[in-house]
């Protein structure tokens, strides 16, 4: 069954974003067995995930559950899925670090504050990239900046040698693109968090940040700055 995907975000337009989010063209058609299969489904007797019993074939699945935490032990078989239904055609070479500066629906606010839709400041993104050259043991690693903002313009008033802007497509490209980093510099998004999870990749994230309301905590993968 296919998610359902296309919607209409009235501010993405009023930003004059560059990516409007509407997904609509991220999805294949679905083929004829599967739109046979999408009516079966829809005939028979159905139930919300949480009151399901063995004697019921169809399950309803509505709004993000526990998040990442229902998703442990799942990440080859969503990435197979998404690539199978999916329009784009993902990157392959791996890269030292995706870094993932979120602003254009984020309100500002200092680095202190934990609150997912906020902006990180330039200031912690920088400390995030020498942690990661740490972690890698590069001085000048390889990267991407991957931006709802000008990228070009960014990597200028950031310093960020040897990075590059996000390659073109849409949104699902993008998080393959990202799940090809080593390191992820993450923003407070779940946007971010797909993309380690995709990649099973190193992340740094914010100090303060509550992590665990979206996934359990490894030490081995997850840092903080």
């Amino acid at each position: 069954m296919f998610p359902t995907m296309r919607q209409i975000k009235i501010g993405t337009y009023l930003r004059r974003e560059r990516d409007k989010r509407t997904y609509g063209e991220i999805f294949r058609p679905r083929t004829r067995s599967e739109w046979i299969d999408w009516a079966c489904a829809h005939k028979r007797k159905s139930q919300d995930e949480a009151n399901y019993n063995a004697s019921t074939s169809v399950i309803r699945y509505q709004g993000m559950g526990r998040k990442f935490h229902d998703l442990v032990g799942y990440a080859d078989i969503v990435s197979k899925f998404l690539l199978s239904a999916s329009r784009c055609v993902p990157q392959t070479d791996q890269y030292d670090i995706a870094m993932h500066v979120r602003l254009g629906d984020f309100a500002a606010a200092n680095v202190t504050e934990a609150k997912q839709s906020t902006r990180l400041t330039f200031e912690w993104y920088r400390e995030a990239l020498e942690a990661a050259r740490e972690h890698l043991g590069k001085k000048t690693p390889r990267g991407v900046l991957f931006t709802d903002e000008n990228p070009s313009l960014l990597i200028e008033n950031l310093g960020l040698e040897n990075f590059v802007p996000e390659p073109p497509g849409n949104a699902l490209t993008t998080l393959f693109a990202m799940s090809r980093a080593k390191v992820l510099i993450a923003s407070r998004s779940t946007f971010s968090l797909w993309g380690q999870y995709l990649g099973n990749s190193h992340a740094i994230w914010p100090n303060g940040f509550n992590l665990e309301q979206y996934k359990s905590i490894d030490p081995n993968y997850d840092f903080f700055v």
